[in-house]
């Protein structure tokens, strides 16, 4: 009942509301009848945890690639956005859909496909970001492909060559092969300092927004209500951005992550966990026990 009101909510915004600069990035938020749970610091893996490659936090779910090319995920899956097909090299979660790169450098995206978010182009891919109603990915020639919702134009693309991209909720930024930062169809404030990474999160205006900074740490931007602009100490590699929670990859493979945990995208898997998985179905249980 609450994914229903909140997407209500979400898909009555889309259909007129008037929004401010900087407004909205993917995700689903809370309503007034169920608290999200707030973490208390990070949700740190156990020292047992698999190792993973890339991790992309959504709404209420979140997915990683582990370093055997499978991928995991983890929360919600109302949608079956979070029983993944297949190997992937990279992989995006957003509101009820998620995307990921195949090894053969095409785009595969399941769970909810409303304005045609979960079918991409044909076409070779580096990179793809799954937002709230729409999709963006990087192509090989380093020009921005996106599908899905457009009515803000969040998935109408610049010309120009881009590195990687992260699509919101209403919009998207990219960044450019000379490391600045491009968004559409408005800009948002990102974090200070100079970044190798960003990716754009939250439900509601203003979200938050993190990044990877050239000395492997984490800094956020924007909204904070549930620690989801919190990154904690360490190295990283890469950081996602989700509807009201974050994770990112540290250097030693391992996953952790901050913010919103009510469906537990906030608590990656243990070894023991993937392991169960494995032995009972290829892509496993979307919410470890």
């Amino acid at each position: 009942m609450k994914r229903l009101v909140i997407a209500a909510i979400l898909l009555a915004a889309l259909a007129g509301a008037v929004l401010p600069a900087g407004a909205a990035c993917d995700g689903e938020g809370p309503d007034a009848d169920v608290a999200p749970t707030k973490l208390i610091g990070a949700a740190s893996p156990s020292p047992t945890a698999p190792t993973f490659t890339q991790v992309s936090a959504g709404s209420f779910h979140t997915c990683g690639v582990k370093t055997d090319g499978t991928v995991a995920c983890w929360g919600d899956n109302d949608g079956g956005q979070a029983t993944p097909p297949g190997s992937f090299t990279q992989v995006s979660a957003g509101f009820l859909h998620t995307c990921g790169v195949k090894t053969d450098g095409t785009v595969a995206c399941w769970g909810w496909n409303d304005d045609g978010r979960a079918t991409p182009p044909a076409g070779s891919f580096t990179q793809v970001s799954a937002g709230s109603f729409h999709t963006c990915g990087v192509k090989t020639d380093g020009t921005v492909a996106c599908w899905g919702d457009n009515k803000y134009e969040q998935a109408t693309p610049p010309a120009g060559s881009f590195t990687q991209v992260s699509a919101g909720g209403l919009h998207t930024c990219g960044v450019k092969t000379d490391g600045s930062l491009a968004c559409w169809p408005w800009q948002v404030t990102p974090p200070a300092g100079s970044f190798t990474q960003v990716s754009l999160g939250g439900d509601n205006s203003p979200g938050h927004t993190c990044g990877v900074k050239t000395d492997g740490t984490v800094a956020c931007s924007g909204d904070n209500e549930y620690g989801q602009a919190t990154p904690p100490a360490g190295s990283f590699t890469q950081v996602s951005a989700g509807g009201f929670h974050t994770c990112g990859v540290k250097t030693d493979g391992t996953v952790v992550c901050w913010g919103d945990n009510e469906d537990g995208q906030a608590t990656p898997p243990t070894a023991s966990q993937t392991a169960a998985w494995s032995a009972t179905s290829p892509t496993g249980p979307t919410s470890p026990t």
